[in-house]
C-alpha cells in the first residue's frame, strides 16, 4: 500500500511538472562556493515551488573563481547559449568587488561588463542579474592592513554594497540584494547564524536566506508567499522571510529590479491642434505610437497634428524592451473640452468682440482657430489684435506666458 502510495505521489508531482512547464522560470548560476555551498539554486526551486512557482537552474560555479576567469572561460558562454535563459546570475569572488576603487576598476568591472554584453548578444530576452554577496563576519584580516574598511564586517559589506549595485547600473542589470539582507538580519536576529565556522561561506541559515532574496528579486512576489522552511524553524524561517521582505520587496527601484521592464508611461505637450506626447523611457527597444484618429508613429518623440480641433481622442503607446510588450493610454482633448481645464484667469476684452479685442497682462497671442480647426489670420497693433471682420462665433486662442501654453474662448458679433 506505501509502495502504491509513494508512485501515487511521484505520478501526480510529474504531471504536475509537465503542465507548469511552460510557466518555468529558468535561471543560469555563474559564480563560485557561495553560490553552490548548500545547493542554494536547489533551496530556490522549492521556495518557489511552495509559492506556486517553478525554476528550473543549472550552475557553473567552480571554487575560488574570479570574474576575470569567468569571462574568459569558454564553458561559461557555453552555458550561456544551450537555453534560453530568463536570467543569467553573476557572482564574482566573495573579496574582489571589496577592494579599491582602482582596483575594482581594472579587475571587475570591465569583466562585468564583459559578461552582460555577452550575455545579451547571445539572446536578448535574457536579463543579467548580479549576486551581491555579504562581508565575512569578523572582516577580511587578511587584507585588513592593505585596505582599512576591509578590517571590519561593517566596512567590508558597505563597499561590497556599493561595487554590486554600481555593476547594475552601469550595464542596466537587476541586483539580488542577498548582502543586504544579511546585515539586517544580522541586526534584527543576530542569534541567527548565517556563516559556516569559516566566517566566509553561508551556512544553511545564510543559504535559505539567499534563496529567499532571489525569490522575492526575480518574481518580485512576497517572501511570505512560501511556506518552504527547509531545516530551519518556522520562526526563523518567518523571520528571514520579514526582512526580505522589508529589504528587498519593497525597495525594488534600489536593486534595479525591473530595469529591463517594457515602460509605456508618457505625458502629453499640446500646442493648438499638435501633440507632442513625451515617453517617460527613453531606452525602449521599439515605440510604436496610435493616435486614435488613424494616425500613427514609430518615433520616439513624435508630433503629431489632428485635423478637427473639437475632438476626443486616445493617444496609446506600445513599447516593446527585452522581449516583452506593453502599452498606456491617456486622452487629450483638442478643442472646447479642454478649455474649461486649461482657462487661465486673464482677461480679453472685449468678449464677446465686433472683430478687435486687446488681452490684459503681459501675454504672447501665439494662434487663433475657429470651432473647427480652421486657422485664423489676426493682425497686430501694439495691444491690439484684429481679426477679419467676416469672423463669427467662437473662436480659440492659443496664448503664451514663459513657456506655458493655455487658451481662451472669445465670441466673434
Amino acid at each position: 500500500m506505501k509502495s502504491f502510495q509513494r508512485n501515487l505521489f511521484t505520478l501526480v508531482l510529474s504531471i504536475l511538472s509537465f503542465c507548469s512547464l511552460a510557466d518555468t522560470t529558468d535561471i543560469l548560476f555563474i559564480g563560485n562556493s557561495y553560490t553552490y555551498f548548500n545547493n542554494m539554486p536547489s533551496l530556490l526551486q522549492q521556495v518557489a515551488l511552495t509559492a506556486g512557482d517553478t525554476v528550473y537552474t543549472e550552475s557553473q560555479t567552480p571554487g575560488g573563481r574570479r570574474i576575470s576567469q569567468h569571462a574568459s572561460d569558454p564553458a561559461v558562454f557555453a552555458k550561456i547559449r544551450s537555453r534560453e535563459w530568463d536570467y543569467v546570475v553573476i557572482q564574482c569572488q566573495s573579496q574582489e568587488p571589496s577592494f579599491p576603487d582602482g582596483q575594482v576598476a581594472t579587475d571587475v568591472l570591465p569583466f562585468a561588463q564583459q559578461i552582460c554584453d555577452s550575455i545579451r548578444a547571445i539572446n536578448v530576452c535574457t536579463i543579467p542579474m548580479f549576486f551581491m554577496t555579504w562581508g565575512r563576519k569578523n572582516g577580511d584580516a587578511s587584507n585588513c592592513a592593505f585596505f582599512p574598511p576591509l578590517c571590519t564586517y561593517e566596512g567590508m559589506d558597505s563597499v561590497l554594497r556599493s561595487n554590486y549595485l554600481k555593476m547594475g547600473e552601469l550595464n542596466e542589470a537587476e541586483v539580488a540584494g542577498v548582502g543586504a539582507v544579511w546585515r539586517e538580519l544580522r541586526t534584527t536576529t543576530p542569534s541567527l547564524e548565517l556563516y559556516s565556522p569559516d566566517e566566509s561561506h553561508p551556512s544553511y541559515a545564510g543559504s535559505l536566506t539567499a534563496a529567499y532574496a532571489f525569490y522575492s528579486t526575480v518574481f518580485r512576489n512576497n517572501a511570505a508567499e512560501s511556506s518552504f522552511n527547509g531545516s530551519v524553524t518556522a520562526e526563523v524561517a518567518d523571520s528571514i522571510r520579514s526582512v526580505v521582505d522589508r529589504v528587498i520587496t519593497l525597495n525594488q527601484d534600489l536593486y534595479n529590479i525591473g530595469v529591463n521592464d517594457p515602460n509605456a508611461n508618457f505625458t502629453i505637450n499640446r500646442n493648438g491642434r499638435t501633440v507632442s506626447p513625451l515617453p517617460e523611457s527613453s531606452t525602449m527597444d521599439e515605440y510604436r505610437w496610435d493616435f486614435g484618429d488613424g494616425g500613427k508613429s514609430s518615433e520616439e518623440n513624435p508630433a503629431y497634428t489632428y485635423d478637427n480641433l473639437d475632438t476626443e481622442w486616445i493617444i496609446t503607446l506600445s513599447v516593446k524592451k527585452n522581449c516583452s510588450w506593453t502599452e498606456y493610454s491617456d486622452t487629450v482633448r483638442i478643442g472646447v473640452g479642454i478649455l474649461e481645464q486649461d482657462l487661465k484667469a486673464k482677461i480679453i476684452y472685449p468678449n464677446p468682440s465686433n472683430g478687435s479685442f486687446r488681452i490684459e497682462g503681459n501675454t504672447q497671442l501665439v494662434s487663433i482657430f475657429s470651432i473647427n480647426g480652421k486657422e485664423i489670420e489676426f493682425t497686430q497693433l501694439g495691444d491690439l489684435y484684429s481679426v477679419d471682420s467676416n469672423v463669427s462665433g467662437l473662436i480659440i486662442l492659443t496664448l503664451k506666458e514663459g513657456d506655458i501654453l493655455f487658451y481662451q474662448k472669445v465670441m466673434m458679433q
